[in-house]
C-alpha cells in the first residue's frame, strides 16, 4: 500500500488529504536517531537529483535528496519529506529499499513545485523547516491526431464565430495543454486568427488548418452570401440592478420575413456614458451588469446589426447583521457544527473539535434563547479530530466522525440524542473504516461516509442505528490511488461529490437517471476546473454551489484561498459554471443555502451572506450581490487565536444565523430583513 509524505506547515493544512495527518504521525512517532541526524542538515549545503524533473503523464522517476552538514558530509538517515502543490504528480517512499529517496509518477499535465521539509527536533514536538525545492513538470500523453468539429452555424459572409478542434492523444484522451493554431488558404474569402476566430468576408472556398504538437488537419468551408435582411432584439428587460440578468431575445430574418435560424449571432457591449467594461453580454445572449449605468447592447448577424440599451441602478442590497451572541471556546479549536430542534422541544447547536487543544470531543449547546448560548454536556471519543457532525430528519440520532484515534479506529460514533442535551453513545463502526472518516450525509436512514483511506464514499445503512452495517461504496477512477473526496452532500435521489483534483462528480443514489440506488450508485457527470481544490458542495434549485480550497499559494500567509464556483447543473449531465463568489486576500470553507440566500464561512474572512435569487451569471461580489458579513474574531479570553476570525461552517435556524470559527466557538447572529428593491 502506498502512503503519499505529505508534511503539515500550517493549522489549515489539516484539512487536506488524509497524507497530511499520516505525516504529522510519523512526524511525532520520529525515532530519536533520526531526528538527531536532521539536526546536523544545512539545507544550503544541501541539493538534490535531478535538479529539474521533466516526465511524461503515467511514467516514473526517482527523485534523490543529498543531505549535507556545515562542512558538505552527506547525512544519512535524516527525517525529511516532500509534498506537492498542486498534484500534477504522486510520490511513493522508498526510502527503506533506496535511502534518501522517492519515487514520482506524472498523475496530470502541468508545472509546479515540488518543495522538501526537514522535520528536527523541537522543544515540545517536531519542528518543520524548509529544504529545497524542485521544478517539477509533467507533459501528457503524445499527440496522435487533430479532429475539428463540423461548425455550429452556416458559414455567411459578414459572420465571425470560434472554430473548435481538439488534439486526441495516444491514450484517446483530449491533450490537455496542446494549443491549436490555425490558418486559412484564402484569407480574401475567409480569415481565420491564431486561436480560432474565423471572419468570413466574400463568397468562396477556403481550406482551414489547424497545427497542433507537429500534427495538423485541413477542413474545406464553402463561403455563401447572407440572406439575413434585418436583425431585432428584443431585452426581456429595459431596467434593471446590478448583478440581474437580462435575456436579449434575437431574431433574423431575410427579405421576405422569414426566420434565419442558422447564422451566428455575436453580442458586443459598451458604457453609453462613461468607460466600458462595467458589463458583460455572454455567447448566449446573457447580459449583466457589475457597475451601475446605461449600456448599449449590439446583436450582429450575417453583416446586420441592431441594438438596444439597458439601465442598471446600483442592487443596494446591503443587510445589516447584528450580534446576538458568543459561545466561547478557548481552550480548543472548533470544527463543525449542526443546528435543530430536539425531540423535546428546544433547540440545540452540537459542535465538533479539531487538533489544535485536543480535538477528542462533541460540545453540546442549548440554544432555544439564542441571545444566551449554554453548554449542556459533552460527548468525548478516541480522537484528534472530530470534524463532522450530522443529525438525522427525526433528531433521534446524531453521527460524529473520528481522525486521529490512538488506537488507529476511527470511523463513525452514532449517538442516541432521544435526550438532545444529553447524548449518549449507541453504536460505533470502525471495520473499513479504520484510516478516518472527514465528512458524512444522512438521507434517511443511509449514512454516506467520506473515508481518507480509500478516497471514496462508504454507505452506511442505520436502520438499525445500534448495529450499523455497509451497504456499499462508490469510488471514482476505481483502483487508482492519486486521489481524495473531502465531501458529501445528498439530496432528491442524487448525491454531490467534492472529489479535490477530480472537481464535482454526481451520482444517481435512486434519482432514476442512470439506475443508482443508494446501495449502488451510479455516475452521472463530472465537473472539474484547473485551478482548485473541490472541497465542499451545495445544490440549491439549477445550480450547485461548489466551494474550492486552496493551498501552498504564495499569498496565503494567513490561511487558505478559494472561491465559490456556481455550477449550471440544469442539463444534470452536462454541468457547467456560470457565475463565481470571491472574497480578495480569504479562503471559503463550508457553506448553507436557504430561501436564495447562500450563507459561506470564509475562513479569515468571517460569515459572508450572498443574495442568489434569480438567475446567476458572472462576478457575483463585484455585482454587489453580497448582502451582508461578519467577522467571528472572538476577543481576548473568548478565542483561542483572538481578533482572528477563521470561520468553519453556517447554518441558518429560525430566523438566526449560528456559525462555527476555530479559534473561537459558536457565534449567533441575525440578518436584518432585505430591502425593497428599486429599480427605476
Amino acid at each position: 500500500m502506498r502512503y503519499p509524505v505529505v508534511l503539515v506547515v500550517s493549522l489549515m493544512l489539516v484539512t487536506a488529504p488524509f497524507a497530511l495527518a499520516q505525516a504529522q504521525d510519523e512526524a511525532q512517532l520520529a525515532v530519536p536517531p533520526a531526528m538527531l541526524a536532521s539536526a546536523r542538515v544545512n539545507p544550503e549545503h544541501s541539493e538534490t537529483n535531478p535538479v529539474m524533473i521533466e516526465i511524461t503523464r503515467g511514467d516514473t522517476i526517482l527523485f534523490e535528496g543529498i543531505l549535507r552538514d556545515d562542512v558538505g558530509e552527506r547525512v544519512e538517515g535524516a527525517r525529511w519529506g516532500i509534498y506537492p502543490e498542486p498534484s500534477v504528480f504522486d510520490v511513493q517512499s522508498i526510502k527503506d529499499s533506496v535511502p534518501d529517496s522517492y519515487m514520482l509518477w506524472g498523475v496530470a499535465p502541468g508545472e509546479t513545485e515540488l518543495r522538501a521539509i526537514l522535520i528536527v527536533p523541537g522543544e515540545e514536538q517536531p519542528q518543520m523547516r524548509p529544504l529545497f525545492s524542485v521544478v517539477v513538470r509533467v507533459n501528457d500523453w503524445p499527440a496522435a491526431r487533430i479532429e475539428i468539429e463540423d461548425p455550429a452555424y452556416a458559414p455567411y459572409v459578414g459572420s465571425t464565430f470560434s472554430l473548435v478542434g481538439h488534439v486526441i492523444t495516444t491514450h484517446e484522451t483530449e491533450h490537455q495543454t496542446a494549443k491549436l493554431s490555425w490558418t486559412s488558404s484564402n484569407p480574401e474569402v475567409v480569415s481565420v486568427s491564431a486561436a480560432g476566430v474565423a471572419t468570413f468576408r466574400k463568397p468562396g472556398k477556403s481550406e482551414i488548418r489547424a497545427e497542433a504538437e507537429g500534427l495538423s488537419a485541413v477542413y474545406a468551408i464553402e463561403v455563401v452570401e447572407s440572406p439575413v435582411a434585418e436583425v431585432a432584439i428584443m431585452p426581456s428587460a429595459e431596467s434593471v440592478r446590478t448583478g440581474d440578468v437580462v435575456r436579449l431575445g434575437v431574431e433574423t430574418s431575410d427579405r421576405d420575413g422569414r426566420l434565419v435560424d442558422d447564422v451566428h449571432v455575436a453580442y458586443s457591449v459598451s458604457s453609453v456614458e462613461g468607460p466600458d467594461g462595467g458589463a458583460v453580454v455572454y455567447s448566449d445572449g446573457a447580459f449583466v451588469a457589475e457597475e451601475a449605468g446605461a449600456y448599449r447592447v449590439i446583436a450582429t448577424a450575417g453583416g446586420q446589426a441592431a441594438s438596444t440599451v439597458i439601465t442598471a441602478a446600483p442592487r443596494d442590497a446591503d443587510r445589516a447583521v447584528n450580534f446576538v451572541s458568543q459561545g466561547p471556546v478557548a481552550h480548543v479549536t472548533t470544527s463543525d457544527l449542526w443546528v435543530f430542534e430536539g425531540r423535546n422541544g428546544r433547540d440545540y447547536v452540537y459542535t465538533g473539535t479539531h487538533a489544535d487543544g485536543g480535538g477528542e470531543r462533541m460540545f453540546v449547546w442549548d440554544v432555544t434563547d439564542p441571545e444566551s448560548p449554554f453548554l449542556t454536556d459533552s460527548i468525548f471519543v478516541d480522537a484528534r479530530v472530530v470534524n463532522d457532525v450530522k443529525i438525522n430528519d427525526d433528531a433521534t440520532i446524531a453521527v460524529i466522525t473520528r481522525e486521529g484515534a490512538s488506537d488507529r479506529k476511527n470511523g463513525i460514533v452514532v449517538l442516541d440524542i432521544e435526550d438532545p442535551a444529553h447524548p449518549t453513545i449507541l453504536s460505533e463502526l470502525t471495520e473499513n473504516l479504520t484510516a478516518g472518516i472527514h465528512n458524512t450525509w444522512f438521507n434517511g436512514d443511509v449514512l454516506y461516509a467520506i473515508n481518507d483511506g480509500t478516497a471514496a464514499v462508504h454507505i452506511i445503512d442505520l436502520v438499525d442505528p445500534a448495529n450499523p452495517q455497509h451497504l456499499g461504496r462508490f469510488e471514482w477512477r476505481p483502483g487508482e490511488e492519486n486521489k481524495y473526496v473531502h465531501d458529501v452532500w445528498a439530496a432528491d435521489g442524487l448525491a454531490y461529490l467534492s472529489y479535490w483534483d477530480d472537481g464535482l462528480i454526481i451520482i444517481d443514489i435512486g434519482a432514476g437517471i442512470k439506475g443508482g440506488t443508494p446501495r449502488e450508485p451510479k455516475f452521472i457527470s463530472q465537473y472539474k476546473y484547473p485551478i482548485g481544490n473541490t472541497h465542499t458542495a451545495y445544490r440549491h434549485g439549477d445550480y450547485v454551489f461548489v466551494g474550492d480550497e486552496i493551498f501552498g499559494c504564495e499569498d496565503c500567509t494567513n490561511g487558505p484561498r478559494g472561491y465559490i464556483h456556481v455550477v449550471d447543473v440544469s442539463d444534470i449531465e452536462n454541468p457547467h459554471e456560470v457565475a463565481r463568489f470571491e472574497v480578495p486576500e480569504a479562503g471559503a470553507h463550508n457553506i448553507w443555502v436557504a430561501d436564495d440566500v447562500l450563507y459561506i464561512a470564509y475562513y479569515q474572512g468571517g460569515l459572508r451572506v450572498v443574495d442568489i435569487s434569480g438567475e446567476l451569471r458572472g462576478d457575483l461580489y463585484a455585482q454587489g450581490r453580497q448582502v451582508a458579513h461578519f467577522h467571528t474574531a472572538g476577543a481576548e479570553g473568548k478565542a483561542m487565536h483572538p481578533n482572528a476570525p477563521m470561520a468553519w461552517g453556517p447554518q441558518p435556524h429560525k430566523g438566526y444565523i449560528f456559525v462555527s470559527d476555530m479559534n473561537s466557538g459558536l457565534w449567533v447572529v441575525q440578518l436584518e430583513p432585505p430591502k425593497e428593491a428599486v429599480i427605476p
